[in-house]
Parts: C-alpha cells; sequence; structure tokens
C-alpha cells in the first residue's frame, strides 16, 4: 500500500561578516527510484543563483552553483510532494564497494573485539537485525557530544552520538558480518531536522533499517542520498572566501 508524503525542507546558514565567492553541492532533492515517485519538488534560494543539476558516481541528484556577491546568510527550501511504496522495489545487484571500510567506517581495535564477541544468526536478514540490536545496547542517543567528522570508532568509544553516528558504527559492524551496506541520509515523517538510516543488500533489495530508532525502515522514510557513509552524500558542502563564523538552522516537516 502506497503513502503520499509532502515535505518541507529549511536550512538558513548565517556568517558574522559577509563572504564571497561561495561554491556549494546540495544533495537537498529527493530522487525517483522504484519505491520512491518524487511527483513535484522546488528550490529555492537565497540568495538567488542560477544553479546546475548532475548526478554523482551513487546517483544521488546534485545542486552545484556559486554566490560571488558579498553575503551574509545562504538559505535554501525545498518543497514537494512524494509516493512512497516498499512493494515497488525491485532487485539489484550487489555493489561490492559497500562491503569495504571507509573514511567513517574503519573498524579500531575495540570495535573488533566487540564484533568478536558477537553470536550472528547464518540468515543475512535476522543478521541485520541483530546487528541494530548490539548498536542499540552499546549507544545512547544525545546530542552535541559528537559532530560531522566524528568517526564510527570514535562514537563507540564516546558510546553516545546522534544518528550519524549509530548509522557509521551499524555500517561497520555490518560490512565486518559479510554484508553490503550503506549509508543513507533523508527526512521521515513528522517535523524537526534530518535523519540518517542504513540500507542492507538483502535477497538482492536494498532493504533500509533504522539503527538509531531500532526498526526496519517503512514508507514514512523519504531517502535523499546514499554512499559509503556520510563523506560521499552530506546534504549540504560549500566553501567560500572569508573568515565569517557560520551558524545553522534547520527545520523539516513531512506530513501526509
Amino acid at each position: 500500500m502506497s503513502r503520499q508524503l509532502h515535505f518541507f525542507y529549511d536550512i538558513n546558514l548565517e556568517f558574522d561578516t559577509p563572504v564571497t565567492e561561495h561554491a556549494f553541492t546540495l544533495r537537498c532533492i529527493p530522487p525517483s527510484f522504484p519505491g520512491q515517485e518524487v511527483l513535484d519538488v522546488t528550490l529555492e534560494l537565497e540568495p538567488g543563483v542560477p544553479y546546475t543539476r548532475q548526478r554523482d558516481s551513487f546517483g544521488n541528484l546534485m545542486q552545484i552553483g556559486r554566490i560571488a556577491q558579498p553575503h551574509s546568510h545562504f538559505r535554501y527550501t525545498v518543497h514537494g510532494s512524494a509516493r512512497l511504496d516498499l512493494e515497488g522495489r525491485r532487485q539489484e545487484a550487489d555493489t561490492p564497494i559497500y562491503r569495504y571500510p571507509s573514511a567513517y567506517t574503519t573498524p579500531s581495535p575495540a570495535i573488533l573485539a566487540c564484533h568478536q564477541g558477537l553470536v550472528l544468526p547464518e540468515n543475512p536478514a535476522e543478521k541485520a537485525w541483530a546487528l541494530a540490536q548490539a548498536v542499540a545496547a552499546r549507544m545512547t542517543y544525545l546530542p552535541g557530544v559528537t559532530g560531522p567528522s566524528t568517526t564510527a570508532a570514535q562514537a563507540f568509544d564516546a558510546g553516545q552520538g546522534v544518528c550519524q553516528d549509530y548509522a557509521h558504527l551499524y555500517l561497520t559492524l555490518a560490512r565486518l558480518s559479510g554484508l553490503s551496506a550503506r549509508y543513507v541520509n533523508g527526512l521521515t515523517e513528522g517535523e524537526g531536522a534530518s535523519h540518517a538510516w542504513c540500507e542492507v543488500w538483502l535477497a538482492g533489495i536494498w532493504t533500509g533499517i533504522d539503527p538509531t530508532r531500532n526498526q526496519w525502515v517503512d514508507d514514512s522514510y523519504l531517502r535523499f542520498g546514499v554512499g559509503r557513509d556520510f563523506g560521499d552524500c552530506p546534504i549540504e558542502r560549500g566553501v567560500f572566501l572569508g573568515q565569517a563564523i557560520q551558524r545553522q538552522t534547520v527545520f523539516m516537516k513531512v506530513c501526509q
């Protein structure tokens, strides 16, 4: 049974002094693929500048542009609607790159020792679920103790973090267990900020699992991007000229 979702996502970057030559890459528009059909979408930029649309090597939609003139803020807002239907997913070939460690998911000796102590089922789906329970047992959700550059090893040592940290730790354990697993970012039904979860290749289908909420992904999850880890698919990345301190505010809403 399909579900239609309406989404709104707003990011505002404020600079304490004006910056120039601001080159940005966004991945803030959800793509269409089997199981997720984007019905309509609008992207608004402030300051308003032209941008190009491309796809990266993971198939994510990118919006690339530059703001040459001095500016004290950069805001992008995306809104639209999409139809989600997990029954519409199709089988895909395995992607071996998702079986190997990446920059954020390289296992530490402590993670290796933890993994060796796990008793995991042979069935891939049951194994994927057992790994989510292992992450839940190790981690406590606590904003502010980690950041965008925190690795799975650092989050494991802290035992605390946010959805990005849960996802990176899950990916590390899944790949050590012989599963193909990838990082996903996007939005989920409700209000707040963006979210991160994982997908595991099970019986030929990329199947979502959310280690932060300790559940399988359902049709309330709207996917924006995928990659080996956060570094492959950030929703926003940019560089500029200037020594400004930036502050970011985020708001999203997804509803039926």
